[in-house]
């Protein structure tokens, strides 16, 4: 545990050092966040409620995703997606540590220097508004929020995994994970809550793995969700998160024996 804990540190030094990195993806998030509130804000303008969400409501889900976000789907993929075309994924294998928990540990870092990013953002923007947000009257409903926050963690994880690991098939794997995100920004409810859609397109997607990262966290954080659907959505957190390791892990044992270590 003590070797994890050191990749931790030295990948959060790491990425405090990248200075001018982080502040893109900051100003990219900024971006995104400030374009949701006024899309939002100017749709709502003379309606106390819209698609079944306040404006309490509504902005509280904005700035909860911008925190759930940085968490839940920030990741080292491209790294691992570099290391494995280049070749430099051999030295990681020679040491005695599993590939599996550096991943772990390195994206973990991330997520860190991302969340306290996110946190800086939205108590700004809530400072510049005079905005109020809505916060659960139970604290049962914060208590599930952080354990769909974590189910939610692990799953992102094995996903990005996963599809990271088709590097070692194609030399052009940045393609699918480039896809895989963008698709996963309109599927986890990024952009706005999956429940404005129609029901049969509901239906389809909470069969997926993808709502199950960002909205269904959010809607029990917004007490839109009975126990039953809570209980619910646990359960296919927990199916999914054994399906996407297993699938993660057959996956990279197949790419190592087909594994070559060309480059440097």
């Amino acid at each position: 545990m003590k070797k994890y804990f050191y990749v931790f540190s030295l990948s959060l030094q790491q990425a405090m050092q990248h200075r001018a990195s982080l502040l893109m993806d900051r100003v990219r998030s900024v971006a995104l966040l400030l374009s949701l509130y006024f899309l939002w804000s100017a749709l709502m303008q003379n309606q106390d409620s819209f698609l079944g969400y306040s404006r309490t409501q509504m902005l509280s889900y904005v700035l909860c995703m911008n925190l759930l976000r940085a968490f839940v789907l920030s990741t080292h993929a491209w790294d691992m997606v570099g290391e494995i075309s280049s070749g430099r994924i051999s030295s990681y294998l020679l040491r005695p540590i599993r590939y599996f928990g550096f991943c772990l540990a390195r994206d973990f870092s991330q997520k860190v220097v991302f969340l306290g990013s996110a946190l800086l953002e939205v108590f700004l923007l809530l400072w510049c508004l005079r905005a109020t947000v809505y916060f659960p009257g139970s604290w049962r409903s914060v208590f599930f929020f952080f354990v769909a926050v974590w189910g939610a963690f692990f799953m992102y994880f094995f996903l990005a995994f996963l599809v990271s690991s088709l590097a070692f098939w194609t030399s052009e794997s940045a393609g699918p994970l480039f896809c895989f995100e963008l698709l996963l920004q309109f599927t986890a409810g990024v952009f706005f809550p999956l429940d404005v859609l129609p029901p049969y397109v509901q239906g389809w997607l909470h069969v997926l793995p993808f709502p199950y990262l960002i909205y269904f966290p959010l809607s029990i954080y917004l007490e839109k969700l009975p126990l039953s659907s809570i209980l619910h959505g646990f359960m296919m957190q927990g199916v999914w998160m054994v399906i996407l390791g297993w699938v993660a892990a057959g996956v990279w044992r197949k790419g190592l024996r087909v594994y070559m270590a060309e480059g440097g």
